[in-house]
């Protein structure tokens, strides 16, 4: 199993490398914890969504009623495992007040089954949506160059923040702040 999950993560990382690469290298809009203006870029997508813990087959929109976190990770990436605590943590306090959605990044159905991201999303306590973003379309439109990156979409789809690497408790409580 921990073979099959170093192949994933190796997968995935090549993946968002070559959207970096397609992308031209690191984006000028706020990165590293930054928090965006109100005049800051806007963002709309749709993704396919999977059955999982807190996850239901289908698809989901956004911008929404309410303001969103989305959280890119991959199965194989030891940060995005040591993060999911204090994102489940910060998921039971302001679960209410923001919609929460985490894109895998990995190619799934190619070198990571559906299955293995479900078994994954179960074993890190993962109880809200969860979505596949194995072309990196919504990575690349939000300028996401690696994972664990987090995003906050205002309910205007204003972009308002991003951090990446581990997270922290305060640490998402800071991104999240501007939008209220």
């Amino acid at each position: 199993m921990n073979r099959r999950r170093l192949l994933a993560g190796l997968a995935g990382l090549g993946v968002v490398g070559g959207g970096w690469a397609a992308t031209g290298g690191w984006p000028d809009g706020p990165s590293g914890g930054e928090t965006a203006d109100e005049d800051a870029t806007t963002a709309a997508f749709t993704v396919d969504t999977i059955d999982a813990p807190g996850s239901s087959a289908g698809t989901l929109s956004v911008p929404a009623d309410r303001p969103t976190l989305v959280d890119f990770v991959s199965v194989g990436c030891e940060v995005c495992s040591d993060s999911m605590p204090a994102l489940t943590a910060f998921h039971a306090e302001y679960g209410d007040r923001l919609r929460f959605l985490s894109l895998s990044t990995d190619p799934v159905g190619f070198s990571v089954e559906e299955s293995s991201l479900r078994e994954w999303w179960a074993d890190h306590d993962g109880a809200w949506a969860l979505g596949v973003d194995d072309q990196l379309s919504v990575a690349n439109d939000l300028d996401v160059t690696s994972v664990p990156t987090a995003v906050v979409i205002d309910a205007e789809g204003r972009i308002r923040g991003r951090t990446s690497g581990r997270k922290s408790v305060d640490e998402l409580e800071s991104l999240v702040e501007p939008v209220g």
